[in-house]
């Protein structure tokens, strides 16, 4: 199995490009981190390789497309996990923040989606990881939830697209997980949550089974069932 995983030096992306590793697979893993790219390839060198590229340039889609087409005969699972948040007041943003977080959280996966799929064939599978916080007011991390409900609603019409080229889509609703994210977003008390490990499992189980969307925990599903889109401030 040949795996592209952005944002693949920490968190859910680091934990999924081991994992991937550990089922047999190769990964192409795209990150900022050299340090911590070269610690996973180090560890699994015969797996594992990267690209140290920022993915709020959208010119960077060129350069991971072309790295794809030279180490992989076909693209088996694309993993658009990149992301980032701010906690702060969408009137407090600067244009640059607002466009930087919608290229990485956005754009780029979709252009990711378009440049590649010349390199998958039928049965492969997309991996959109977003949030299960789509189905509530996240009024803390206000353009992240945006962003990530653009990338929902995208998701659903592109699975529709992706089925009539035997491409199989899989979107991934994470609630809080153990990660940097919160303190790189500016929240550095964050309390509970699963782990990244166990997020990364239950996506490449979900890849396997060939599931249309999953929550994780699972118990978060229940958001989608009784909120649908009305957006309640709970967060």
């Amino acid at each position: 199995m040949n795996a592209l995983v952005t944002g693949a030096s920490s968190g859910i992306g680091r934990a999924l490009s081991i994992e991937f590793c550990r089922e047999g697979g190769k990964v192409l893993g795209v990150g900022r981190s050299v340090e911590r790219l070269e610690e996973i390839k180090n560890a699994y060198n015969n797996c594992f390789d990267y690209l140290v590229l920022d993915l709020s340039d959208v010119r960077s889609v060129r350069s991971v497309v072309a790295e794809v087409a030279r180490r992989f005969e076909v693209l088996d699972v694309l993993v658009n996990n990149a992301g980032y948040g701010l906690y702060r007041n969408l009137l407090d943003l600067s244009i640059d923040e607002i466009v930087s977080m919608t290229l990485v959280n956005f754009v780029t996966p979709l252009a990711l989606v378009n440049e590649l799929l010349p390199l998958m064939r039928r049965g492969s599978t997309v991996v959109n990881v977003i949030t299960a916080g789509v189905h509530v007011l996240m009024t803390k991390l206000p353009l992240y939830g945006a962003t990530k409900i653009a990338l929902h609603y995208a998701s659903e019409a592109l699975r529709r697209e992706l089925r009539a080229k035997g491409i199989h889509l899989l979107s991934v609703y994470p609630g809080v997980v153990r990660t940097s994210f919160h303190s790189r977003a500016g929240l550095s008390d964050v309390r509970g949550g699963v782990s990244p490990e166990e997020v990364a499992k239950k996506i490449i189980k979900s890849v396997k089974s060939r599931k249309k969307r999953v929550y994780i925990p699972g118990y978060l599903e229940v958001a989608r069932v009784f909120l649908g889109p009305h957006l309640l401030a709970l967060y």
